[in-house]
């Protein structure tokens, strides 16, 4: 069975065990600290370098235990003891330390305390991935059109037993006592899925490096492929060719500058960690934040919940009601680390340290509720016909969904809004004025951009 399952998916007392679960609490510290030193780091190659090295490390632990839990996992579904732990050389054991611990006893035989095992293995990967995917965005400087575009490649794989990582990290040895710098393990990451490593140059100058096993001629031609297809993928960042992939999307960054009101949370987000959940009206849009550990250590949990769910649908009814209540948008956090190379990470959010660590780890959870009929309306205030193509009471939507529909009368020209710029509209708190100006730029053109990914301009300093 596949082990992609998000947390919604699963029985509430099994929700509660994987996050009870001691290495899933324990990560949010192992997270927390990474992204202490992820920002006291800034651009400084050492430092850098350090944090992955720690990072490196901690992934290598839980890749390694989440391989003996599958082994365990499978044995047990047979009828066989579990053999926890797994054999492993002293070497091995020693820098995989500490032991990972169990929730189940070493030698249950009950295959659903080691799927829950497994379950929580794969998400401390993912989190840890995510501190990885926050130094890829530092490293191509916040330029989402070359993570999008370097993430057009399948999904990684777990590198600890990687044939040809041991010449991966000579290699990147070699070139850090050569010209120093910094240089970035793919490996590490969830977003950069094309070649082995990047070297940042003293000048800021980005080289791919696909690394060589051996001279084999199939090794040869692996690695020739592999840089065919970055040069393809560097081609579709300037908007020359078209991604790689089924659909034939492209890349186009309009001229509007990308505002967002993400510095405007740490007021609620602090609130909630101090009281278990608050809500508010940020920027055109319903936002709620849930601290679960606060409130799970409250007297009465279900009380607090039922104080946040009303004064959630207090502000719904007075800022989403009349008129607009069957297009509701709704965006939330909840199990979302990983998951779209296009979002950006939590780990790069304007906000503290400990807030992006429970919010990859999900002891935060952030809601935001905005109308798609307000955002037509604004459409048609410019002049043009806009219709949401969602049905009636429609919250839910993904990426390809369909969601507003705005053509220019005078010039007969249409564009569809899709599900991917409305998730970046609500959880990276994009300015809603800014997706309409992107949106009537695009109208605007003699070509309009057709299927393509939308780039605003100027976006790092949103991320410093």
């Amino acid at each position: 069975m596949g082990w992609d399952i998000r947390l919604g998916g699963l029985d509430p007392a099994v929700t509660s065990q994987v996050m009870r679960h001691p290495e899933q609490v324990g990560n949010l510290a192992v997270v927390t600290r990474l992204l202490e030193r992820f920002d006291a780091a800034g651009h400084d190659g050492d430092e850098l370098h350090d944090l992955q090295a720690v990072l490196y490390r901690v992934s290598y632990r839980a890749q390694r235990a989440a391989d003996g839990i599958g082994r365990a996992l499978h044995r047990v579904e047979v009828g066989k003891g579990p053999d926890w732990p797994p054999a492993a050389g002293q070497e091995s054991i020693a820098f995989a330390a500490p032991h990972w611990r169990l929730r189940c006893a070493a030698d249950s035989r009950d295959v659903e305390e080691w799927r829950l095992e497994r379950w929580v293995a794969e998400r401390v990967i993912r989190q840890l991935r995510a501190v990885g995917d926050a130094l890829a965005w530092r490293v191509f400087s916040y330029d989402r059109r070359a993570i999008v575009a370097l993430s057009r490649n399948d999904p990684p794989g777990p590198f600890w037993k990687k044939a040809g990582l041991g010449y991966e990290l000579g290699a990147l040895n070699e070139i850090r006592e050569r010209r120093g710098g910094f240089v970035l393990l793919h490996d590490l990451t969830s977003v950069v899925r094309i070649m082995d490593l990047t070297e940042v140059e003293a000048s800021g100058r980005r080289l791919l490096r696909e690394v060589k096993a051996s001279n084999s001629p199939s090794a040869t031609a692996k690695a020739r492929k592999q840089i065919k297809r970055a040069e393809r993928l560097l081609a579709a960042i300037d908007g020359a060719e078209a991604l790689p992939g089924e659909e034939a999307a492209s890349l186009w960054r309009a001229q509007t500058q990308f505002r967002t009101h993400l510095r405007e949370l740490a007021p609620l987000l602090d609130h909630a960690q101090r009281t278990g959940a608050a809500t508010a009206w940020i920027g055109g849009r319903v936002v709620g934040a849930l601290h679960l550990p606060v409130t799970a250590q409250r007297a009465q949990p279900e009380e607090r919940w039922s104080a946040y769910a009303a004064a959630r649908g207090r502000l719904l009814h007075r800022h989403l009601g009349a008129g607009t209540t069957l297009h509701r948008l709704r965006g939330v956090s909840a199990d979302t680390t990983g998951r779209d190379p296009a979002t950006a990470p939590w780990g790069i959010y304007p906000l503290p340290a400990h807030h992006r660590a429970a919010l990859i780890c999900d002891y935060l959870v952030l809601e935001t509720f905005i109308s798609a009929d307000d955002i037509a309306r604004e459409f048609r205030r410019l002049g043009l016909n806009a219709a949401v193509l969602l049905p009636a009471a429609h919250e839910s939507f993904d990426s390809r969904s369909e969601i507003i529909s705005v053509t220019d009368p005078r010039h007969q020209r249409r564009i569809v809004l899709h599900g991917a710029a409305v998730s970046q509209l609500l959880m990276e708190f994009v300015h809603t004025d800014r997706l309409i100006q992107a949106s009537t730029e695009a109208l605007r053109l003699l070509h309009t951009p057709g299927h393509s990914l939308l780039i605003y301009s100027n976006e790092p300093p949103a991320w410093y």
